[in-house]
């Protein structure tokens, strides 16, 4: 095996190289589709049911309520349009996430091309792109996580590729990308400093800007007319805090899912700088070591990308929102993309056997940290999410579908995702995710006596009495004590479906 690798030629590689890539880009599919068939999010069946909505009222409702409860306009309407051929939306938003999950892989590589880094740590950049954790949960899960990773590679790849002489839509692919997810305000501001740091002619930073305004202003006037606002009930209920008001525990959480998104490149490149320091240090030349360093930071397009995770995770830490891996997943390949080139520029500043001890070290670190995580963590808590929290929502929805005592039904919850979208029953959303009327009132108390819900779903945290009259007969239909409610909540919680008599 050994002289097959050693007469294992360059030319050779290169043949098999997009059989490789090829393979690569499936693997988080595979491995989701092995390992963790069923997990999708609530929020999933969000989407979900706005797809049924679209495309039963040609308008964005949920459970018969037009309502600007996602952030994700775009998506709902991209599977819409699949759904009109497959006939059925659970599974068409399951492709979709798929396969964009694979074009996000075909894409780095693209990108990684350009920037001229060797097929060796190409391929290991892939890899470790594939087997991270969290894209891999995601990768078909349905949600809109994989499409925003591919939308961010091409917002990069029309930035480097951008010049003064020719025409570049790249506002009107952020503009588009902020429909997916509206973190793409970032990567505008982010770009457009990039554009002025670099001197961009005034006509091409005008059109850039237009561009983008357009895009966006087309659907906040039908935001606003349709639904009276611009701002999604998703910003309003998870965004509610003010600046600078930080939480030590939401802050820590932020970092953990960083470090967690992408363990192998922080390492590798922690390490990295802690060695040439010392190489250079011995030398007398460390200055040189910072200045070479700091100036292929600066001079590189990818720099802009660092402008986008800066921008990004400052704003989620400022504004005391918690992140969630499916948000932050958009800047992985970002992430690894600038790992490989700081290896790929580093590599004039080490020795070739230092350089390839790193190489060996990091694709190690890629297989131990991503698949431990994945295999330890990710996967048990999906399984036990699809297991535990998907069947028992389910079972509540068809108890409330089955009850024919009540014509047109109503349920108060705060998971509204799949009682919502296969009970038939309208949803009062506690939360305010999908309704934003839930704003009007201070607590649930006050919004259920409004509603009169004929339905109640709560968890184990809110006790009934904090929702309804003590005087209020109600009966019990559903109880049960459910495991696997996500990976930062696996202990098992009592869920409780009420039937109120007002």
């Amino acid at each position: 095996m050994i002289k097959q690798l050693k007469n294992f030629s360059p030319e050779q590689f290169f043949k098999t190289e997009k059989f490789f890539v090829s393979a690569i880009s499936f693997l988080p599919v595979l491995i989701a589709i092995i390992f963790m068939p069923g997990f999708m999010g609530d929020d999933t069946y969000i989407h979900v049911g706005f797809i049924k909505g679209l495309l039963e009222t040609g308008k964005f409702t949920f459970t018969g309520n037009e309502t600007y409860g996602t952030t994700s306009p775009l998506w709902v309407i991209l599977n819409a349009l699949l759904t009109l051929v497959i006939q059925n939306p659970e599974f068409s938003i399951r492709i979709f996430s798929g396969l964009f999950s694979i074009s996000t892989v075909l894409l780095l590589n693209y990108v990684l091309k350009v920037f001229e880094v060797n097929s060796t740590l190409r391929i290991i950049l892939l890899i470790s792109l594939a087997l991270n954790p969290f894209f891999i949960k995601w990768s078909i899960s349905g949600m809109e996580a994989s499409a925003s990773m591919t939308a961010m590679l091409l917002c990069l790849i029309l930035l480097i590729k951008s010049d003064d002489k020719n025409l570049n839509i790249s506002g009107i692919v952020i503009g588009l990308s902020f429909l997916l997810r509206p973190e793409f305000l970032v990567v505008f501001i982010g770009s457009l400093f990039f554009f002025i740091v670099k001197k961009k002619s005034i006509k091409f930073l005008f059109s850039f800007i237009i561009q983008f305004i357009v895009v966006i202003t087309i659907w906040f006037i039908y935001a606003y007319v349709h639904f009276g606002t611009i701002v999604p009930n998703t910003f309003r209920a998870k965004a509610k805090d003010n600046f600078l008001e930080v939480e030590p525990e939401k802050l820590i959480r932020n970092i953990k899912v960083l470090f967690a998104g992408n363990l192998p490149e922080l390492i590798i490149v922690g390490l990295l700088v802690i060695i040439s320091l010392l190489i250079f240090y011995k030398k007398n030349s460390i200055r040189d070591f910072i200045k070479k360093t700091f100036n292929l930071t600066l001079n590189s397009k990818a720099s802009v990308g660092l402008i986008w995770i800066i921008g990004f995770y400052g704003y989620y830490i400022l504004k005391n929102v918690t992140i969630l891996s499916r948000y932050s997943l958009m800047f992985v390949p970002i992430i690894i993309l600038l790992t490989g080139i700081f290896l790929h520029n580093t590599k004039s500043l080490i020795t070739e056997k230092l350089y390839h001890n790193f190489l060996i070290l990091y694709f190690v670190l890629i297989l131990t940290l991503n698949n431990f995580i994945t295999f330890n963590t990710v996967i048990p808590t999906s399984n036990n999410f699809a297991d535990g929290f998907q069947n028992t929502f389910r079972e509540i929805a068809q108890i409330i579908r089955n009850d024919r005592t009540i014509k047109n039904k109503t349920v108060a919850l705060t998971d509204v995702g799949i009682v919502g979208t296969y009970s038939g029953a309208k949803v009062y959303d506690l939360a305010g995710l999908v309704d934003e009327d839930r704003f009007n009132y201070k607590n649930y108390f006050e919004y259920v006596i409004n509603k009169k819900p004929d339905y109640i779903v709560l968890r184990e945290e809110a006790d009934i009495s904090e929702v309804i009259p003590q005087n209020l007969n109600y009966e019990i239909l559903y109880q049960k004590k459910v495991p696997g409610f996500g990976i930062n909540s696996p202990e098992p919680r009592t869920v409780t479906l009420y039937k109120i008599f007002w």
